[in-house]
């Protein structure tokens, strides 16, 4: 008898574990970044995967190798064939994406953005690590605190067609105007996403101007080939640059003096909300004001009216306190 009930509970265990099994997958979530394999995505990758075990949530992360919107379109269509029921992107180019997005919509999927935004389409609410202005506010204050209120700065961006990369150059340009009108932008270069390329906009930018006092780079992608292009131009300590960058992709530039500061916000943070706000829309929960997002250490809004949720302000990582940070 002893075995039969011992073989009964084993049995009922077994029915429990493919019954839970079963409902972790109930929801699943994608998400599509502008590139795979970067620093960046790959700690929001980690903060999604933490998020995703918590509340029951079958993750999968997969973007384009390059920063090139038709490969993304492809990853995105395919996520949505097969079945998923949200999925996040972080567009490289809105209009190759508001099709495709309109189409899931009619399918049942839920759409997000996370990361960037795709004004205009018809995603259901964006995951904001920060708000544009914020972020373009903040990197401009930064430097003018190093190089003063006036004379030359540089930037360098990835591909023309990312949205939020334009608005937080947009952010920048209009602080400038606004509020510091003698600091001339003397160029705004975009990069086909990879390190080779900024290193020839800030080594061309330093030649073309030798008084130029900084350069920011508008992209993690970026900031490589622009502490490279210092340290070649035997420019370290005499150029303040610094961009929208992980630590871990310029920490030896950070600690060299060839990249300045740089600012961001914690990516697994975001991936984190990302899966949590997944999760809460394919439940048909509804955002509170100030959500509190269990296992996250941040100040979440919700933003109805322009349907943003919000991680949080921007954070400056500088040779003092970038050893912090793993990311």
């Amino acid at each position: 008898m002893k075995n039969i009930i011992k073989s009964a509970l084993i049995g009922l265990a077994a029915n429990a574990a493919v019954i839970l099994s079963a409902h972790a997958a109930d929801v699943r979530v994608a998400f599509v970044p502008q590139i795979q394999g970067i620093p960046y995505y790959v700690a929001m990758e980690e903060g999604a995967k933490k998020a995703a075990a918590k509340f029951g949530v079958d993750y999968v992360q997969q973007g384009p190798t390059t920063t090139n919107s038709a490969d993304q379109l492809r990853i995105f269509e395919s996520f949505v064939n097969q079945g998923f029921n949200v999925v996040g992107v972080s567009p490289v180019d809105v209009e190759t994406l508001k099709p495709a997005i309109a189409a899931a919509t009619k399918k049942g999927v839920h759409v997000i953005t996370s990361d960037a935004d795709a004004a205009g389409s018809d995603r259901e609410f964006y995951v904001a690590q920060a708000m544009d202005k914020d972020l373009g506010y903040t990197i401009l204050d930064e430097m003018v605190k190093r190089v003063g209120k006036e004379g030359k700065i540089a930037i360098i961006s990835d591909a023309p067609t990312i949205a939020s990369l334009n608005n937080w150059i947009a952010a920048i340009q209009e602080r400038a105007k606004s509020t510091y009108p003698d600091l001339q932008i003397v160029s705004v270069d975009h990069t086909d996403g990879t390190a080779a390329r900024a290193f020839q906009f800030a080594t061309d930018a330093m030649t073309r101007n030798p008084d130029l006092k900084g350069i920011i780079g508008i992209a993690s992608t970026t900031c490589p080939g622009i502490g490279q292009a210092v340290e070649a131009a035997g420019r370290t300590g005499t150029i303040v640059t610094t961009g929208f960058c992980s630590p871990n992709t310029v920490r030896d530039y950070v600690t060299s003096g060839a990249m300045t500061y740089t600012v961001l916000w914690n990516p697994s943070d975001l991936g984190y909300l990302t899966v949590w706000a997944g999760k809460q829309i394919a439940d048909s929960a509804k955002f509170d004001t100030s959500p509190k997002v269990d296992g996250l250490d941040a100040d979440v809004k919700w933003m109805p009216d322009d349907k943003i949720l919000l991680l949080g302000a921007p954070m400056v990582f500088t040779k003092d306190n970038i050893a912090d940070f793993n990311f």
